[in-house]
């Protein structure tokens, strides 16, 4: 479930902010030290954010001098939100199919042939 959970939450910080759920989070820290083509300014992080917020540059280059933050976020789901809306619907269905495949064919013969060698208190 925990898995389930970080991946849809990926999913939406990289539709909307175009970072990975650990760079948004400041977790993990992906951009270098100086621009190149994968650090652009439209790609948030939660720090960034909260120092737009505050009246702060929060990274981001002159593109986004007009339009701010709600022009980044809207340009990255532009770019991203077909894939972060099938994500984000498709990641619990795959879940949910997933789970019921292996519940019953795989895990009841193997439970089945480990009480069979005499280890009744081992399930899988």
């Amino acid at each position: 479930m925990m898995a389930q959970q970080y991946l849809v939450a990926d999913a939406i910080s990289r539709g909307l902010f175009n970072t990975n759920l650990l760079t948004f989070a400041g977790i993990r820290q992906d951009f270098g030290h100086g621009f190149t083509a994968g650090n652009n300014s439209n790609e948030l992080t939660a720090k960034e954010i909260i120092d737009r917020l505050m009246g702060g540059r929060g990274g981001m280059g002159g593109t986004w001098n007009e339009g701010g933050l709600p022009q980044a976020i809207k340009y990255n789901f532009k770019q991203n939100g077909g894939m972060m809306i099938a994500s984000v619907v498709g990641i619990p269905i795959a879940f949910k199919v997933g789970t019921k495949l292996l519940r019953k064919p795989i895990l009841t013969p193997a439970n089945r042939m480990l009480k069979a060698a005499g280890m009744t208190g081992v399930r899988v």
